[in-house]
Protein backbone atom coordinates (compact mmCIF):
# COMPACT_ATOMS: atom_id res chain seq x y z
CA UNK A 1 0.00 0.00 0.00
CA UNK A 2 3.10 2.64 0.37
CA UNK A 3 6.38 3.04 -1.47
CA UNK A 4 8.87 4.18 0.25
CA UNK A 5 12.36 5.45 -0.91
CA UNK A 6 15.73 5.29 1.10
CA UNK A 7 17.56 8.49 2.05
CA UNK A 8 21.49 9.43 0.50
CA UNK A 9 22.91 8.63 3.35
CA UNK A 10 20.98 5.43 3.14
CA UNK A 11 20.16 5.77 7.01
CA UNK A 12 16.20 6.28 6.98
CA UNK A 13 13.43 6.26 4.49
CA UNK A 14 10.60 7.94 3.37
CA UNK A 15 7.33 7.73 2.11
CA UNK A 16 6.67 8.37 -1.51
CA UNK A 17 3.24 7.23 -1.98
CA UNK A 18 -0.38 5.63 -0.90
CA UNK A 19 -1.96 3.28 -3.14
CA UNK A 20 -5.17 5.27 -4.78
CA UNK A 21 -7.14 1.85 -3.82
CA UNK A 22 -6.37 2.66 -0.36
CA UNK A 23 -9.55 2.82 2.09
CA UNK A 24 -10.25 3.62 5.80
CA UNK A 25 -7.15 3.50 8.39
CA UNK A 26 -3.87 4.08 7.03
CA UNK A 27 -1.10 3.20 9.48
CA UNK A 28 2.31 4.83 8.21
CA UNK A 29 5.38 2.80 9.86
CA UNK A 30 7.69 4.25 12.17
CA UNK A 31 10.96 1.77 10.14
CA UNK A 32 10.86 0.03 7.20
CA UNK A 33 13.42 -2.62 6.43
CA UNK A 34 14.85 -1.94 10.04
CA UNK A 35 15.42 1.88 9.43
CA UNK A 36 13.31 5.32 10.81
CA UNK A 37 11.16 6.55 8.60
CA UNK A 38 11.74 10.02 8.93
CA UNK A 39 9.99 11.85 6.28
CA UNK A 40 6.49 12.53 4.20
CA UNK A 41 6.93 13.47 0.44
CA UNK A 42 5.46 15.95 -1.81
CA UNK A 43 2.19 14.52 -2.67
CA UNK A 44 2.50 11.08 -1.25
CA UNK A 45 -0.65 10.92 -0.11
CA UNK A 46 -2.81 12.99 -2.43
CA UNK A 47 -6.16 13.05 -2.76
CA UNK A 48 -6.69 9.66 -1.85
CA UNK A 49 -10.29 10.38 -0.78
CA UNK A 50 -11.23 6.84 0.58
CA UNK A 51 -8.32 6.87 3.19
CA UNK A 52 -10.54 8.32 6.71
CA UNK A 53 -7.67 8.49 8.86
CA UNK A 54 -4.03 8.34 9.16
CA UNK A 55 -1.46 7.62 11.64
CA UNK A 56 1.30 9.38 11.70
CA UNK A 57 4.33 7.77 13.33
CA UNK A 58 6.33 9.84 16.29
CA UNK A 59 9.76 8.94 14.05
CA UNK A 60 8.29 11.37 11.33
CA UNK A 61 10.37 15.04 11.16
CA UNK A 62 8.86 16.54 7.97
CA UNK A 63 5.48 16.50 5.50
CA UNK A 64 6.27 17.67 2.27
CA UNK A 65 4.18 19.92 0.37
CA UNK A 66 0.18 19.01 -0.04
CA UNK A 67 1.21 15.29 1.26
CA UNK A 68 -2.53 14.99 2.40
CA UNK A 69 -3.94 17.58 0.37
CA UNK A 70 -7.70 17.29 -1.50
CA UNK A 71 -7.80 13.91 1.07
CA UNK A 72 -11.65 14.68 1.29
CA UNK A 73 -12.37 11.73 3.38
CA UNK A 74 -10.29 12.04 6.18
CA UNK A 75 -11.76 13.15 9.41
CA UNK A 76 -8.94 13.32 12.03
CA UNK A 77 -5.40 14.32 12.23
CA UNK A 78 -2.75 14.38 15.09
CA UNK A 79 0.68 15.93 13.93
CA UNK A 80 3.70 13.99 16.40
CA UNK A 81 5.88 16.18 18.18
CA UNK A 82 8.20 14.59 16.29
CA UNK A 83 7.88 16.98 13.39
CA UNK A 84 9.81 20.03 12.69
CA UNK A 85 8.84 20.82 8.93
CA UNK A 86 5.84 21.13 6.74
CA UNK A 87 5.36 22.05 3.45
CA UNK A 88 2.59 24.63 1.44
CA UNK A 89 -1.17 22.84 1.91
CA UNK A 90 -0.46 19.56 3.86
CA UNK A 91 -3.70 19.25 4.42
CA UNK A 92 -6.02 21.77 2.17
CA UNK A 93 -8.85 20.95 0.56
CA UNK A 94 -9.14 17.96 2.99
CA UNK A 95 -13.25 18.93 3.58
CA UNK A 96 -14.32 16.01 5.93
CA UNK A 97 -11.79 16.83 8.31
CA UNK A 98 -13.25 17.92 11.99
CA UNK A 99 -10.15 17.36 14.21
CA UNK A 100 -6.36 18.25 13.51
CA UNK A 101 -3.48 18.38 16.71
CA UNK A 102 -0.30 19.95 15.48
CA UNK A 103 3.07 19.74 16.57
CA UNK A 104 4.54 22.18 19.01
CA UNK A 105 7.96 21.71 17.19
CA UNK A 106 6.84 22.38 13.74
CA UNK A 107 7.45 25.14 11.48
CA UNK A 108 4.99 25.41 8.61
CA UNK A 109 7.64 26.71 5.79
CA UNK A 110 4.77 26.73 3.41
CA UNK A 111 1.12 28.43 3.04
CA UNK A 112 -2.44 27.21 3.41
CA UNK A 113 -1.60 24.29 5.38
CA UNK A 114 -5.44 23.71 6.31
CA UNK A 115 -6.84 25.79 3.64
CA UNK A 116 -10.50 25.60 2.80
CA UNK A 117 -11.50 22.46 5.83
CA UNK A 118 -14.53 23.82 5.92
CA UNK A 119 -15.61 21.10 8.30
CA UNK A 120 -12.55 21.91 10.67
CA UNK A 121 -14.58 22.47 14.52
CA UNK A 122 -11.37 21.69 16.76
CA UNK A 123 -7.99 22.38 16.03
CA UNK A 124 -5.22 22.09 19.20
CA UNK A 125 -2.35 24.51 18.38
CA UNK A 126 0.10 23.65 21.61
CA UNK A 127 2.14 26.42 23.00
CA UNK A 128 5.93 25.79 21.55
CA UNK A 129 4.73 26.00 17.79
CA UNK A 130 5.97 29.87 16.59
CA UNK A 131 5.37 30.07 12.61
CA UNK A 132 2.28 28.45 10.99
CA UNK A 133 2.93 30.26 7.87
CA UNK A 134 0.16 32.55 5.68
CA UNK A 135 -3.55 31.61 5.17
CA UNK A 136 -3.02 28.58 7.53
CA UNK A 137 -6.81 27.88 8.45
CA UNK A 138 -8.21 30.26 5.58
CA UNK A 139 -12.20 29.77 4.79
CA UNK A 140 -12.02 27.09 7.80
CA UNK A 141 -15.77 27.92 8.14
CA UNK A 142 -16.92 24.83 10.79
CA UNK A 143 -13.67 26.40 13.03
CA UNK A 144 -15.94 28.34 16.11
CA UNK A 145 -13.09 28.24 18.53
CA UNK A 146 -9.22 28.95 18.62
CA UNK A 147 -6.78 29.46 21.07
CA UNK A 148 -3.84 31.31 20.09
CA UNK A 149 -0.36 30.22 21.66
CA UNK A 150 2.11 32.84 23.31
CA UNK A 151 4.91 31.03 21.22
CA UNK A 152 2.73 32.23 17.93
CA UNK A 153 4.72 35.18 15.93
CA UNK A 154 3.80 34.53 12.45
CA UNK A 155 0.30 33.91 11.74
CA UNK A 156 -0.67 36.14 9.06
CA UNK A 157 -4.06 35.78 7.46
CA UNK A 158 -3.88 32.48 9.16
CA UNK A 159 -7.83 32.44 10.44
CA UNK A 160 -9.30 34.76 7.36
CA UNK A 161 -12.47 34.54 6.22
CA UNK A 162 -12.75 31.56 9.22
CA UNK A 163 -17.20 33.34 9.64
CA UNK A 164 -17.87 30.51 11.69
CA UNK A 165 -15.22 31.69 14.10
CA UNK A 166 -16.75 33.03 17.45
CA UNK A 167 -14.28 33.02 20.24
CA UNK A 168 -10.89 33.99 20.65
CA UNK A 169 -8.48 33.19 23.20
CA UNK A 170 -5.17 35.04 23.53
CA UNK A 171 -2.32 33.14 26.06
CA UNK A 172 -1.17 35.57 28.18
CA UNK A 173 2.32 35.54 27.08
CA UNK A 174 1.22 36.59 23.30
CA UNK A 175 3.12 39.43 21.82
CA UNK A 176 2.20 39.91 18.18
CA UNK A 177 -1.43 39.57 16.65
CA UNK A 178 -0.22 38.75 12.98
CA UNK A 179 -1.37 40.81 10.06
CA UNK A 180 -5.01 40.11 8.55
CA UNK A 181 -4.81 36.87 11.14
CA UNK A 182 -8.80 37.50 11.41
CA UNK A 183 -10.04 39.57 8.29
CA UNK A 184 -13.56 38.95 7.83
CA UNK A 185 -14.09 36.09 10.50
CA UNK A 186 -17.48 37.94 10.97
CA UNK A 187 -18.51 35.49 13.69
CA UNK A 188 -16.89 37.32 16.00
CA UNK A 189 -19.01 40.02 18.26
CA UNK A 190 -16.33 40.66 20.50
CA UNK A 191 -12.10 40.76 21.31
CA UNK A 192 -9.97 40.95 24.12
CA UNK A 193 -6.43 41.63 24.02
CA UNK A 194 -3.65 40.40 26.69
CA UNK A 195 -1.23 42.69 28.60
CA UNK A 196 1.53 40.72 27.51
CA UNK A 197 0.62 42.07 23.68
CA UNK A 198 2.98 44.34 22.05
CA UNK A 199 1.76 44.62 18.30
CA UNK A 200 -1.12 44.40 16.28
CA UNK A 201 -0.59 44.16 12.43
CA UNK A 202 -2.55 45.99 10.10
CA UNK A 203 -5.61 44.61 8.95
CA UNK A 204 -5.78 41.99 11.78
CA UNK A 205 -9.71 42.25 11.94
CA UNK A 206 -10.26 44.53 9.43
CA UNK A 207 -13.92 42.69 8.09
CA UNK A 208 -15.03 41.74 11.15
CA UNK A 209 -18.70 43.11 10.79
CA UNK A 210 -19.66 41.08 14.22
CA UNK A 211 -17.47 42.96 16.09
CA UNK A 212 -18.87 45.46 18.75
CA UNK A 213 -16.53 45.60 21.52
CA UNK A 214 -12.39 45.36 21.76
CA UNK A 215 -10.51 45.84 24.29
CA UNK A 216 -6.89 47.00 24.07
CA UNK A 217 -4.21 47.26 26.75
CA UNK A 218 -1.41 49.94 27.38
CA UNK A 219 1.48 47.10 26.25
CA UNK A 220 0.71 47.85 22.53
CA UNK A 221 3.42 50.10 21.27
CA UNK A 222 2.54 49.17 17.75
CA UNK A 223 -0.41 49.53 15.90
CA UNK A 224 -0.69 48.52 11.72
CA UNK A 225 -3.22 50.61 9.54
CA UNK A 226 -6.34 49.27 9.16
CA UNK A 227 -6.91 47.03 12.01
CA UNK A 228 -10.31 47.47 12.33
CA UNK A 229 -11.29 48.91 8.06
CA UNK A 230 -14.77 47.52 7.42
CA UNK A 231 -15.98 46.40 10.69
CA UNK A 232 -19.37 47.42 12.16
CA UNK A 233 -19.99 51.42 12.45
CA UNK A 234 -21.40 50.03 16.18
CA UNK A 235 -17.89 49.00 17.13
CA UNK A 236 -16.41 50.51 20.54
CA UNK A 237 -12.55 50.57 21.12
CA UNK A 238 -11.56 50.46 24.92
CA UNK A 239 -7.72 51.53 25.52
CA UNK A 240 -6.95 50.65 28.94
CA UNK A 241 -3.88 52.97 30.98
CA UNK A 242 -3.79 55.50 27.94
CA UNK A 243 -4.91 58.31 27.16
CA UNK A 244 -4.03 58.80 23.66
CA UNK A 245 -2.60 57.26 20.64
CA UNK A 246 1.32 56.24 20.70
CA UNK A 247 3.40 57.74 18.66
CA UNK A 248 3.89 54.28 16.78
CA UNK A 249 -0.10 53.69 16.21
CA UNK A 250 0.05 54.36 12.47
CA UNK A 251 -2.45 57.22 11.85
CA UNK A 252 -5.27 55.27 10.34
CA UNK A 253 -5.70 52.96 12.53
CA UNK A 254 -9.18 53.21 14.21
CA UNK A 255 -10.87 54.00 11.05
CA UNK A 256 -12.95 56.65 12.97
CA UNK A 257 -14.70 54.35 15.34
CA UNK A 258 -15.57 54.94 18.49
CA UNK A 259 -12.70 55.36 20.89
CA UNK A 260 -13.03 55.18 24.70
CA UNK A 261 -9.38 55.92 26.58
CA UNK A 262 -9.33 54.82 29.87
CA UNK A 263 -6.77 56.71 31.92
CA UNK A 264 -7.08 56.09 35.78
CA UNK A 265 -10.34 55.91 35.56
CA UNK A 266 -10.78 58.60 33.76
CA UNK A 267 -12.12 57.92 30.34
CA UNK A 268 -11.52 60.44 27.26
CA UNK A 269 -14.11 59.67 24.51
CA UNK A 270 -13.45 60.25 20.96
CA UNK A 271 -16.89 59.62 18.97
CA UNK A 272 -17.05 57.55 15.94
CA UNK A 273 -16.31 59.86 13.20
CA UNK A 274 -14.30 62.21 15.21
Amino acid sequence: MLTFKINKDNTAYEVTKCDKKATGLVTIPDTYSGKDVVSIAKEAFLERINMTDVIIPDSVEKIGPRAFAGCTGLTNIVIPDSVKKAGDGIFSGCTSLKSAVLSKNMKISGDKAFYGCTSLISVTIPDGIKDIGKYCFRGCTGLASVTIPKSLTEYGWAFEKCTGLTSVTFQNGLKVIGDRAFRCCTGLTSITIPESVEEIKLWAFAGCTGLTSVTIPKTVVKMGSGVFEGCDQQLTINVLGLCEKPEAWDGGWRNDFKVIWDFGGKNIVEEAGA
